[in-house]
């Protein structure tokens, strides 16, 4: 189920902290509005650190890592910035404005809270940032995936 509700700053700190333990809460905004400071105003509240990635800015190889040879078999080691120990928040900004290659490996971030068998702390919060069509910006849609 998707829900979509125009909300005010405070109203989506509410959802950040009462969503965001349990789904994935999505950002729509023009650019510049202060998505990403927000974000990071919420995880520092909650004692979080607060990892964001612009996805404008990453090759899929960013997201999911390089493989390593262990016991004879390839493992993906996903980067030390998103495989962490303990619960942080991540900002998946600019989902929309990146490359579909790098939209895909965000998808089981986004859909399982992993990254092949690494998977986000219990009590990780995850936040994906978008831009909205018509902001004068080239964007990608995505909802075959998100409905």
């Amino acid at each position: 189920m998707n829900l979509t509700v125009s909300v005010n700053q405070k109203q989506l700190l509410d959802i950040l902290l009462n969503v965001g333990l349990v789904r994935p809460v999505f950002i729509w905004g023009a650019p510049g509005i202060g998505k990403s400071a927000i974000v990071e105003q919420f995880a520092e509240d909650m004692g979080l650190p607060c990892v964001s990635l612009l996805g404008s800015q990453l090759a899929p190889e960013d997201i999911i890592g390089v493989p390593q040879i262990v016991d004879g078999r390839s493992v993906f080691c996903p980067p030390r910035m998103i495989a962490r120990e303990e619960p942080y928040c991540l900002f998946l900004d600019e989902l929309n404005v990146c490359s579909q290659e790098v939209q895909k490996a965000f998808y089981s971030l986004i859909l399982e809270r992993r990254i092949g068998e690494y998977h986000l702390p219990k009590g990780s919060i995850l936040v994906v940032g978008c831009w909205l069509s018509g902001s004068g910006q080239s964007v990608w849609s995505f909802k075959s995936w998100t409905s």
